[in-house]
Formats: C-alpha cells, sequence, structure tokens
C-alpha cells in the first residue's frame, strides 16, 4: 500500500469514482478533524522535513500532526496522484494586521469543472473545514464560521466574520510556486528567532461542531461562536489535553519540557502582583 492510499485509508475515505467538489470536501474535513495543527516538532529543535514519506510517517503513522507546510503537501500530493488539478500557492499570514510579511503559509487551489477552489488543511482553529469557491465578495458559511475571499489589486485575502466584521487571515496571489519555495518558508517558520512557531505553543484541532486549541497558556474552545478558555495548569494536565483532545501522544519529560518553557512563564505572569494592579 502506498503512502497516499494509506493516508486515505487513514481517514476512512476510499479512491473516488470521479473528481468532484464532494470529494475534496471529505477530504478537507475529515483530515482536520483527524490530524492535529500543531508548532512541537518547531519547540522541540526537531528538524521539519517536507520528503513526502517524511510527512506521511509523521502525520498520519505516528500521529503527530504537524503545520500548513506538512499538512498541505500531504493533501496536495494525494488530489494530484487522483488526477485533481491542483496548483500550489503561498500566502502571508496577516491575522487582522497590515504589515509586511514573508510567504509562510503553503494553500491548495483545486479546478473542478472550471471554477477555482481554494484548499487548506493546515490553518489551525481558523481554517476552513470545506473548499472555498474563489470568487470575490462572496459570502460563504463553512460550519460555524462565515469566509469570503477579497480581491484587491491582483491579490486575494482570505477572510472570516468577527462579530459584524471581516477579519484577514491571509493573502496569497496567482503567481507560480514551487516546492523550493516552500522549503524557503518552513526554513522561516521553524528556524528564525522571531516566528511565531519559534516562540508560541499552538495546536488545534476542528470539525463541524467544535474547534479545540491550545495557546500557550490556554486551552479553548469554540462552539457555535462562542469561546470557552481554560488555563492550562501543569504539565500533567498538558499531557492529557494533547493525548485525548489532538491525538497526540508523547513522554510525560516533554510535556513537562513546554510547559515549563511556554506555560509557566505565562501563569507567573498573570499572577504577579504588577498584573494584578493592572486588571
Amino acid at each position: 500500500m502506498s503512502d497516499l492510499h494509506a493516508y486515505l485509508t487513514d481517514l476512512k475515505l476510499t479512491t473516488p469514482d470521479e473528481l468532484s467538489l464532494a470529494f475534496v470536501g471529505q477530504l478537507q474535513a475529515a483530515h482536520i478533524a483527524k490530524y492535529s495543527f500543531n508548532s512541537l516538532a518547531v519547540l522541540l529543535g526537531e528538524e521539519v522535513s517536507l520528503d513526502l514519506t517524511n510527512v506521511y510517517e509523521k502525520i498520519v503513522l505516528h500521529g503527530l500532526g504537524g503545520y500548513c507546510f506538512e499538512h498541505n503537501k500531504l493533501a496536495f500530493e494525494l488530489l494530484k496522484s487522483l488526477g485533481y488539478s491542483v496548483r500550489l500557492v503561498m500566502a502571508r499570514v496577516l491575522n487582522g494586521q497590515e504589515v509586511d510579511r514573508p510567504r509562510t503559509h503553503r494553500v491548495t487551489l483545486v479546478n473542478i469543472d472550471g471554477k477555482r477552489y481554494l484548499l487548506d488543511v493546515g490553518f489551525g482553529a481558523d481554517c476552513p473545514i470545506a473548499p472555498l469557491l474563489l470568487q470575490s465578495d462572496l459570502e460563504q458559511k463553512i460550519g460555524h464560521d462565515n469566509y469570503r475571499i477579497v480581491l484587491r489589486d491582483g491579490e486575494y485575502d482570505l477572510q472570516i466574520q468577527r462579530s459584524d466584521n471581516f477579519y484577514t487571515l491571509y493573502r496569497f496571489d496567482l503567481a507560480e510556486y514551487t516546492d523550493a519555495d516552500c522549503m524557503m518558508g518552513n526554513f522561516f517558520s521553524s528556524k528564525y528567532p522571531k516566528a511565531v512557531f519559534v516562540n508560541n505553543l499552538v495546536a488545534s484541532i476542528k470539525d463541524v461542531n467544535q474547534t479545540s486549541g491550545i495557546r500557550n497558556h490556554v486551552f479553548f474552545t469554540r462552539q457555535h461562536g462562542i469561546e470557552q478558555e481554560n488555563l492550562i495548569d501543569s504539565a500533567p494536565a498538558l499531557h492529557s489535553l494533547l493525548a485525548e483532545v489532538f491525538h497526540v501522544h508523547v513522554e510525560m519529560v516533554i510535556a513537562e519540557h513546554l510547559f515549563d518553557r511556554f506555560i509557566a512563564p505565562n501563569l507567573a505572569e498573570l499572577s504577579s502582583p504588577n498584573t494584578a494592579q493592572q486588571s
């Protein structure tokens, strides 16, 4: 059995009889619900390999999850092997800020019946769980989230609705990109001292009913647009969350290391007298 066939089987999907949008949607939803998005490998100083076999072994075989360059490569290569017309796209992650950012997010465009769709299985808690039609200003309800894609000056903004306003998640264009561009983005995201994933413990998993995530010392769940937060108060609590919610099984010593480095300092800051006075 090939790695890609095993990936499909692990998601409890079968090879489609025809190249349909429905199958792409099934793949996207099943992937995001099963495999966690997380920054663990980066925080542990591991090399993030983009070799397809290594990506398959890490995400599918060992259940360790990963980030966009890994998740979206796996989905891209599967669809390509099935005969779908797919295109690699690189985006700038903005998260509501109009700042100059490098292209550090990999996504996929899929062409089906003459229409282009945005496919993303690697953007964490705000990732759409179904393909989005590449049509400007069209609001698209996906699960409990409302998205739209806006075309401005030759670039597309993927936006998500927050209360009454739309918030830009990332910006992309239709230039030609290759795996070499992913190698550069991956190196920046995993090695640059100020990169988000180098400095923050993040994890998420999402299905049609609920989004669950970790932002350093905070564990959150989101349902119907309502978010609830709880502090992660110990290494055993982190260890349990990783295993039970995100399906990531690590040794306790790793959970202790992550807790001491990324959670304990935030908890200490919250309980400091200066923080208490400011609140």
